[in-house]
């Protein structure tokens, strides 16, 4: 029994008390023990009428292996998909209708030192994120000693959870990434009506980045296709009746009672969110109490279950509230004793889209400069619901995965993409930010997250504001990012921007930084960062109502946030 501990688990039906001050638990709570081995010392956990969970450790492993039990707890069925799309295992409970899923996701596997990955995110990033994983598995083998445990979802489908590995966290598999996609559409649309035609439908900035395609590219072959394997990677998880193992509920849902499917959660984390996010800070100049106010709002697809989790985190030297990704640990965005923070898309070209010519005699060589080069070829067996293992040769360039092969033209297109180097999980590396205390230490943090590229603001008790976009941007000396290039050597990435020397800023004369998704490069700026941005209309209106002179109140903030303006 030595390494059994208690988890103690509280529900309130009251306000627990003030979110980053000592727990209080008022009358009326119920409350429940789990003995659970893995634990050092004893954790508490208390839900909030809101469901919010507060993680009360006494020590970082405890705190972090408790955040991974706590939200296997709530969301089983959600880590169980999640990790299936990390893997790539989805076809083994989907059938054929997932093979080019896993295929596309196995092909996108960062393929790094996992070790070296894990410690990028914070100094004790190994000792944070495996003790995540062993809350998670902790609560699945308690499923597995208690079956009652399991949410509907696993008897509908016939399926149980399996463990968690340190990989699954670091997947890319939920990231916001661009714009491989935008290139195949550009090339296409440049290819049937010209590039001044084209350039008179895109809103490029900033400058005036050309649209001339490499002669030795063949636009008339550019096709969906290229990005087939790509697409379904990141495509939504659907199921559909035939999935469904228990006949009643597969009879209702033939009948179109459940059509839509809505009691089975559908992952839209891939869509790359286009349609904008906002946030703001303002400095305690322009409010009534004086102090800096911080308003995030991130756009994302409203969906049960959410992409969201919020929870708060105590131990020795951790004390911060907020959301995050469920399969994440930490806080993404949030606020610790300190200071508060947010993000919106920062839109960095990440991506380039690299065409080679092979061998006619050996497909699997690619021409790059004087000679034939060999890919790398990776087998792999997908495990597939209802039939044989599929194999699958998973093909790689110097480049990076070999997305599409045309044979016949004897043509292999390949995804060059940054958020496949070392510390590119999205989201991850908010640890360190968690546990930041003024605006130099949030900063540090901020030199680490390469992934998604974003707009970080912050907002301290000092009474500080502050913006440092972030993220990993290949420095392409030679071409500007927008359209395929050929892979024989002669567009090659120069390194990458370090992060702090990315735009930022900090308390601007005008007592307020805002971030919309727009084109908030300086203009003398010397690098290109990406080109493709959103419409300039919401920045507008924050900057018509936080500089309108008037102090502003928090009411006013949550007000902004559901502006309706047109």
């Amino acid at each position: 029994m030595r390494n059994h501990k208690y988890l103690k688990l509280f529900s309130s039906t009251l306000i627990i008390g003030l979110l980053l001050a000592p727990r209080f638990l008022y009358a009326g709570a119920t409350k429940e023990a789990i003995l659970v081995k893995g634990l050092i010392q004893s954790v508490e956990i208390i839900k909030d009428p809101w469901g919010i969970s507060h993680i009360y450790a006494r020590n970082q492993k405890d705190l972090f292996f408790a955040q991974g039990l706590n939200v296997a707890r709530d969301r089983l069925f959600q880590l169980e998909i999640w990790r299936r799309q990390a893997s790539g295992t989805l076809a083994e409970i989907l059938g054929r209708k997932a093979l080019k899923k896993d295929i596309g996701t196995r092909l996108l596997k960062a393929r790094v030192n996992l070790k070296q990955e894990l410690n990028h995110y914070h100094l004790q990033g190994e000792e944070i994120i495996t003790s995540f994983v062993r809350g998670i598995n902790a609560y699945i083998n308690l499923t597995r000693e208690n079956p009652e445990l399991l949410p509907l979802e696993f008897k509908l489908l016939g399926i149980k959870p399996r463990l968690w590995s340190p990989e699954i966290v670091i997947s890319r598999h939920n990231g916001l990434f661009r714009n491989a996609r935008a290139e195949v559409a550009i090339a296409k649309t440049v290819h049937f009506i010209g590039k001044e035609k084209t350039r008179s439908l895109l809103n490029l900035h900033p400058g005036n980045p050309s649209l001339a395609v490499d002669r030795k590219i063949d636009q008339s072959l550019i096709s969906d296709k290229i990005l087939e394997l790509y697409r379904a990677a990141r495509s939504a998880v659907k199921f559909g009746p035939e999935d469904i193992v228990l006949s009643d509920y597969r009879n209702l849902m033939a009948k179109g009672s459940f059509s839509d499917l809505s009691l089975l959660p559908r992952s839209e984390s891939f869509l790359e969110a286009e349609s904008g996010s906002n946030n703001w800070v303002v400095s305690g100049s322009l409010t009534f109490t004086r102090g800096p106010m911080m308003a995030n709002d991130p756009h994302r697809t409203q969906q049960i279950p959410s992409l969201r989790y919020w929870v708060h985190l105590v131990a020795p030297g951790w004390n911060v509230i907020g959301g995050g990704e469920p399969a994440l640990p930490g806080v993404s965005i949030g606020h610790n004793e300190y200071g508060a923070w947010g993000l919106t898309i920062f839109a960095i070209d990440q991506e380039d889209l690299y065409i080679y010519e092979t061998n006619p005699a050996n497909p699997n060589q690619y021409f790059y400069q004087d000679s034939w080069e060999e890919m790398k070829v990776i087998r792999e067996k997908i495990p597939v619901k209802g039939e044989p293992e599929v194999t699958a040769d998973l093909k790689f360039t110097r480049h990076g995965p070999v997305l599409y092969e045309d044979k016949k033209n004897h043509k292999a297109y390949a995804l060059r993409a940054a958020w496949l180097e070392i510390g590119a999980s999205p989201y991850l590396a908010s640890l360190r930010m968690d546990q930041s205390r003024n605006w130099e230490e949030f900063r540090e943090a901020c030199s680490f997250s390469r992934t998604p590229s974003e707009n970080m603001v912050w907002a301290d008790r000092e009474g500080n504001i502050s913006w440092q976009a972030v993220g990993i941007t290949p420095i392409r000396k030679n071409w500007n990012g927008l359209l395929p290039v050929p892979g024989d050597g002669g567009y090659e990435w120069q390194g990458f921007i370090p992060i702090k020397e990315l735009p930022h800023a900090a308390n601007p004369p005008e007592g307020y930084i805002a971030t919309a998704n727009q084109d908030n490069i300086p203009e003398d700026y010397p690098q290109p960062l990406g080109f493709i941005w959103t419409d300039p209309y919401r920045f507008a209106r924050l900057q018509e109502f936080l500089g309108s002179g008037r102090k502003l109140t928090m009411m006013e903030m949550m007000n902004l946030q559901q502006d309706v303006l047109s």
